[in-house]
């Protein structure tokens, strides 16, 4: 697995990225889209939940998945110059009933393609699992 992320939204005490996979792709060439990550920063520590989508779950075996979270998000808190402990609950819901309700750019909301919102910043991460 070649992780990249791309951040979605940033405020002074939160991010929230999109998580690719760069040795998968889309029909259309595009890195293929595994999951989402959503992080808050406090005085204490980090809080957040990971969401992997239910196929990119189920290539990982129990110790893969640990060791990929751990590395992702030592990866993002640590740099961060912010107390390293983190409570970061894991999700790996299915696709089939996603979807994603907004108000940007009077697109309908069934045909919205989540992963076609401009992202804010980009980070790249190796990981292997």
């Amino acid at each position: 697995m070649n992780l990249k992320l791309k951040r979605l939204v940033r405020t002074h005490s939160s991010e929230e990225y999109a998580l690719f996979d760069l040795d998968q792709v889309t029909p259309d060439g595009a890195p293929m889209t595994i999951g989402k990550l959503d992080l808050h920063y406090t005085g204490e520590g980090v809080y957040g939940t990971i969401l992997l989508w239910d196929d990119a779950s189920r290539q990982l075996t129990p110790a893969q998945r640990s060791a990929f979270i751990h590395a992702l998000l030592n990866e993002i808190v640590q740099p961060m110059g912010i107390p390293n402990e983190y409570v970061v609950e894991f999700f790996a819901p299915t696709l089939q009933h996603y979807q994603v309700f907004h108000n940007v750019g009077g697109e309908d909301d069934a045909d919205a393609d989540p992963s076609a919102a401009p992202p804010r910043s980009n980070r790249t991460i190796g990981a292997s699992a």
